[in-house]
């Protein structure tokens, strides 16, 4: 095997990729299974010797690519958490990326843990918000050896020593050792209820009867999901309603992470996890900068709105803007102060598609000089932060031909985070990432150049006897294959050496929830319902479930008619 093939393992693993599958795949781009280039016993030795490598000297090693991070970039931030005996039970990280996006976006968020992405059973906890194209975004992460109140006073407390600026609103579970931390670390933010969660357990702690009853559960959700009275005031607090983000982000993450990984293999797989998100806000940022999206109206207003919000808000924009003229009349109007400034209450029955229902709102609407300002009773406006259809009707009957700028929010504008920022790579980087750089532009440039002549045989012939050429004259150099133990490869390739002297050793005696199995954990609820549909034995006597021959009425009528005939 070369150096190649052996950083083409490492680099697929990070992506959840074994060592077979990577031999299969090595095999396919070459075209052949050649052994000139390894086995598949040799690729899985290597991955055999490097996690070997690793060993006991885990968790120093993962502090260490930490600690040359922060060498690297200044603004990257870690925290370690040890026991007595100097185990890891806590690890805290953020880059400057994160950074960045919680600053713009970290007005609402939710965390969540999620098992089953270490070998030592660590809970994985991660911080997530909504971006300005809707998408998630994750502010920070870390890992914990116990979901007590302690270690997540402990995850909170660096959290908020790293951001500063508190959340407006957090969103979890109700996992009882989140409960007792977030209203302790952050007092002056809103702790929301995953509402999902709150539905799930509604029929397990209420009269079945009750539970059962017509219009129990419709008036319940109508609370519940529409007014929303406990958080109708708070600002943005539509954004977020469950942890379904959180949730969502886990989903991402498994593919990239693995029950059986070291703690090296782990934060790399999270660093690719991490790369793959910000490359598609990259690109949605490019599409909303590139593109125009299609106008359904002729208002000069909804023109304005695409120039300004990205894509994916537009979109959310335009339906209102749509309903506003489509569905939106004034049935009344009240003029008040008319002498000195504009000051109007409108009364709009907005009328919903295909149904006879009509819902009254109140806007009110005040101009002072060049100053307006609009509100409506819907509260669109506070709790997502865009405008309603009833306030783009005030706005067209008014001729506005755009959108007022104190009704715009700036998480929602377009190029908000620098390209630089969510480009930047922090996989690599040690002293060998130059070295990395340069090998993935030799590879850029050999694509680019097989891709001109590609259709065209002579001068691929041609090209193939240049590089030969070209490598007959590079010299054999002191760092190469044959000079390099596979103990120093490793070491280059991991981006750290392995130390001498271990002061932080590998967690021990975790046993968290689903510690000791690769699946997802399930509720007491989930486990009910899937027994419940599972088909039940039939009685061999009468043929009829939840009970069987022995038990069979059948039978002790039987019994008893034998009985009677013996003692008559």
């Amino acid at each position: 095997m070369d150096f190649l093939d052996e950083s083409f393992i490492h680099k697929v693993g990070t992506s959840n990729i074994g060592a077979s599958k990577a031999y299969n795949l090595v095999s396919s781009m070459k075209g052949d299974f050649d052994s000139r280039g390894g086995t598949a016993v040799d690729f899985k030795n290597f991955h055999r010797d490097s996690n070997s490598k690793i060993g006991v000297k885990d968790s120093q090693m993962v502090v260490d690519i930490l600690t040359n991070r922060k060498l690297c970039f200044s603004n990257f931030l870690f925290e370690v958490q040890k026991d007595v005996d100097d185990h890891l039970i806590g690890l805290f990280w953020v880059d400057d990326t994160s950074k960045a996006n919680y600053k713009e976006f970290g007005d609402v968020l939710s965390f969540d843990a999620t098992y089953q992405t270490n070998k030592y059973s660590m809970v994985f906890v991660h911080f997530t918000g909504v971006d300005y194209h809707k998408r998630c975004v994750t502010f920070a992460a870390g890992l914990l050896a116990r979901e007590t109140a302690d270690a997540y006073v402990w995850l909170l407390e660096v959290f908020r020593k790293a951001f500063v600026k508190p959340p407006m609103m957090i969103v979890t579970d109700q996992d009882s050792s989140m409960k007792k931390v977030v209203n302790f670390v952050f007092p002056e933010s809103k702790h929301r209820l995953c509402m999902w969660h709150i539905t799930q357990k509604l029929e397990e702690n209420i009269p079945i009867d009750v539970y059962n009853h017509p219009d129990f559960q419709k008036t319940f959700f109508d609370i519940i999901w529409n007014l929303q009275s406990f958080m109708r005031d708070l600002e943005l607090s539509g954004l977020m309603r469950t942890t379904s983000r959180s949730e969502s982000l886990n989903y991402a993450f498994s593919h990239f992470l693995h029950h059986k990984s070291n703690l090296v293999k782990f934060m790399m797989s999270f660093y690719s996890a991490m790369e793959k998100q910000r490359h598609q806000q990259s690109l949605l940022d490019y599409q909303s900068t590139t593109t125009t999206p299609k106008l359904r109206t002729p208002l000069a207003i909804e023109k304005h709105a695409s120039e300004i919000y990205t894509h994916n808000i537009f979109l959310d924009i335009q339906k209102e803007l749509y309903k506003s003229v489509f569905y939106c009349v004034q049935e009344s109007l009240v003029i008040e102060d008319e002498n000195s400034d504009d000051f109007y209450r409108n009364s709009l029955p907005s009328h919903c598609p295909n149904t006879r229902y009509k819902s009254y709102k109140l806007v009110v609407f005040r101009r002072r000089g060049d100053s307006i300002n609009i509100s409506c009773s819907c509260m669109h406006f506070v709790q997502e932060g865009l405008l309603c259809r009833h306030m783009f009707f005030i706005l067209n009957m008014k001729e506005y031909d755009e959108i007022p700028s104190n009704f715009i929010l700036r998480r929602w504008g377009k190029d908000i985070i620098a390209d630089g920022l969510l480009t930047k790579k922090y996989s690599y980087p040690h002293k060998s990432s130059k070295n990395e750089c340069l090998i993935q532009d030799t590879y850029a440039i050999l694509r680019l150049s097989i891709n001109k002549i590609a259709n065209n045989e002579d001068e691929l012939a041609k090209y193939i006897k240049q590089l030969q050429e070209v490598d007959s004259g590079i010299p054999l150099c002191t760092s190469s294959r044959a000079s390099s133990s596979r103990s120093v490869h490793i070491e280059k390739i991991i981006g750290v050496a392995a130390p001498d002297v271990v002061n932080i050793h590998n967690p021990e005696g975790i046993r968290n929830k689903g510690w000791a199995s690769g699946k997802r954990i399930k509720s007491t609820r989930q486990k009910v319902i899937e027994k419940s549909k599972k088909d039940s034995r039939l009685c061999s006597l009468c043929h009829k479930p939840n009970h069987n021959a022995r038990s069979c009425i059948l039978r002790l009528k039987k019994f008893d008619l034998e009985s009677e005939v013996t003692e008559g």
